[in-house]
């Protein structure tokens, strides 16, 4: 007839010690799970079957001799041999602190001391089994009633876990296996090298009353034998591990054509707008690191070991060309930050006329997993940056058309340039004219308003003026401006305008 057994650990973990073994300082474990739980697992779980059927005593010991006792010695009989999952290995330890003694924290009778459990760390050793590949027992030469047949089926639903109590599992009687499937792990008295202890009992060793006597005794009370009577230590071959064949690195690709990706910004303490600056060039400084190690490995991040064409691969990004110089025509990437109606920052934009390249996307991905701090201050205020789905739509405004723009964030003038003479502002230097000065040509306002003007706001540190800052002792704040545009004709967005605009100053968006 035969007899097969189907075991799963849903959790993916088995947790048992050999006998006589520590609960926790077993490193090696049972595996495979030895004939002897299994026994004494469907012997308790007897006690709850009865209980459930509501039998008194002398019902429970009739049905215990018609059906119990010649289950189990059909189940001793015979040694099972098992199907076992190969991809199957002894999990890292599980360290955690068991209490003890409770005792005073300070001894001294006139000391202010209370009571504290004292702790001991325990390891707990476990081996790990995919939830999805089940364990199968195989009996080949038994032959069990049908009588028994449907206690099996009921003892096996009734247990939950196998070993320890968190070593939750669910067992089932099958009639078949799955095609491919069959028995790769068997019990041998010869101990072969390589081999593991599996304790199991000696087919027709002792009579079944007291096969069940010992099966229902604490364990605490044969601890003092080498193995439970009528059970020896028999010897099982593991599978091997299925040979490990290199995984092809995973080739992302990246949608073709964008010129504009976003980020979500979230945090627990924003920054005001005054820092936006820190936070986008500290974010562009990341995006070249990374970029630097994609097209150069050896580079290691660094952009002063990049040779002139790796140079020329950034400049659209770092705004410089393989000399150093800075690029005209603000052809590199702008970095912005959008605000709410609030003030505060929703989404950081890499925005650029020519579209990203599939390396410059992957260097900004990279760049976004780590949380950025924005404040030197205070380090542990950090934002995240979230990748928003290619296909989200930029903010409105951002490419729209329109005559009349206003400003979203400060504007602020160009910050060298000599706007004073004598503590008077000169007539070709005002806001204005700077306006008109900067959009070069492009459009032709009409019309610029100060709205208002802005708190002092932190500006982009070059290198050179990172040496002015260390050398003067002061930082580069200018006060910003809020600006109201008209043109005489619809200009096209994006309108960015001023001092440090590729880290997001100076944004217009339409104002009707």
């Amino acid at each position: 007839m035969g007899l097969i057994i189907e075991q799963t650990f849903p959790l993916g973990r088995f947790h048992a010690a050999r006998w006589k073994q520590g609960s926790f300082g077993d490193r090696h474990g049972e595996w495979p799970p030895s004939p002897y739980r299994l026994l004494r697992a469907l012997a308790m779980r007897w006690f709850q079957y009865a209980r459930e059927m509501g039998w008194d005593n002398q019902e429970e010991e009739n049905h215990r001799s018609q059906l119990l006792y010649p289950l189990l010695e059909s189940l001793a009989s015979d040694q099972p041999s098992f199907y076992l999952p190969a991809a199957s290995w002894r999990g890292p330890a599980v360290k955690q602190y068991q209490p003890t003694a409770v005792e005073w924290t300070d001894k001294l009778k006139k000391a202010a001391g209370y009571k504290k459990p004292s702790t001991t760390l325990v390891e707990d050793h476990y081996r790990v089994i995919p939830a999805q590949e089940p364990v199968f027992w195989f009996w080949r030469g038994i032959e069990i009633a049908d009588c028994c047949i449907n206690l099996l089926d009921a003892l096996l639903d009734r247990i939950l876990y196998f070993g320890r109590a968190e070593s939750y599992c669910r067992m089932r009687r099958v009639k078949s296996v799955p095609n491919g499937i069959e028995a790769n792990c068997s019990l041998s008295e010869i101990r072969a090298s390589g081999s593991v202890p599996v304790l199991s009992f000696i087919p027709r060793e002792m009579e079944l009353k007291y096969l069940l006597e010992y099966l229902l005794r604490p364990t605490g009370e044969m601890m003092s034998k080498p193995t439970p009577p009528g059970t020896r230590w028999y010897y099982a071959e593991l599978p091997r591990l299925p040979s490990r064949t290199p995984i092809p690195p995973l080739r992302v690709t990246h949608p073709s054509g964008l010129h504009c990706i976003q980020f979500a910004v979230g945090g627990r303490v924003l920054p005001p707008m005054h820092s936006w600056v820190r936070l986008t060039e500290r974010f562009r400084g990341r995006v070249i690191k990374e970029l630097a190690k994609l097209i150069s490995p050896n580079s290691k991040g660094e952009y002063q070991l990049l040779d002139d064409h790796h140079r020329r691969k950034l400049s659209l990004i770092s705004g410089k060309d393989e000399h150093g110089k800075p690029l005209s025509g603000h052809r590199h990437a702008y970095f912005l930050l959008w605000p709410d109606e609030n003030g505060y920052p929703t989404r950081l934009l890499a925005v650029r006329g020519d579209p990203f390249t599939h390396e410059e996307i992957e260097a900004m991905l990279r760049a976004s997993e780590r949380p950025i701090a924005w404040d030197y201050n205070s380090p542990e205020w950090k934002v995240r940056l979230v990748p928003m789905p290619f296909g989200v739509k930029p903010p409105e405004g951002l490419f729209a058309k329109s005559r009349v723009w206003k400003t979203i964030t400060p504007f602020v003038p160009p910050a060298e340039r000599h706007r004073f003479r004598k503590g008077r502002e000169r007539s070709s230097e005002s806001i204005e004219r700077i306006v008109t000065k900067l959009l070069n040509g492009k459009a032709s306002p009409s019309y610029v308003e100060i709205t208002s003007r802005s708190e002092w706001v932190k500006l982009h540190e070059t290198l050179e003026r990172r040496r002015l800052r260390i050398k003067s002792r002061t930082p580069w704040v200018r006060p910003g401006y809020h600006l109201k545009i008209t043109f005489q004709e619809e200009v096209s967005g994006p309108l960015i305008l001023g001092d440090s605009c590729h880290f997001g100053l100076g944004l217009f968006i339409p104002a009707d």
